[in-house]
């Protein structure tokens, strides 16, 4: 079966959500609702590949937040080869929010020890 990525454009932005990650962290997402069998493939296809994206995080990732990265005092946002960069956390969080990007804790422990106690 070929997945039909255009026709469900507008269904696969909204999908694409910190609500989203959240419930694909906690483990409770539930796609069954999704009447429609076409489209929940296409989102499970997200699914997949936000889940993958999670792992890779937990093990990579020291800073406690999705797609962060901190290198050299500068921070990084990274998306499939899309960077956006700032000289703090808070600045980088602004930045990503503005464009209506995913900014996800995934571990606050981690994330308050690395911002020295801060609230990420």
């Amino acid at each position: 079966m070929q997945l039909n990525w255009v026709r469900y454009s507008e269904e696969v932005v909204e999908f694409l959500n910190v609500d989203t990650l959240r419930e694909i962290d906690y483990g409770i997402l539930d796609l069954s609702r999704i009447k429609n069998h076409e489209l929940r493939e296409v989102l499970l296809f997200f699914e997949e590949l936000l889940t993958m994206e999670l792992k890779v995080n937990y093990l990579e990732n020291d800073t406690g937040l999705f797609r962060v990265q901190v290198v050299e005092g500068k921070c990084y946002y990274k998306e499939f080869g899309y960077v956006i960069e700032a000289d703090s956390v808070c600045e980088l969080k602004e930045l990503v929010l503005a464009e209506d990007r995913i900014w996800y804790v995934f571990d606050e422990i981690m994330a308050c020890n690395y911002l020295g106690g801060g609230t990420p």
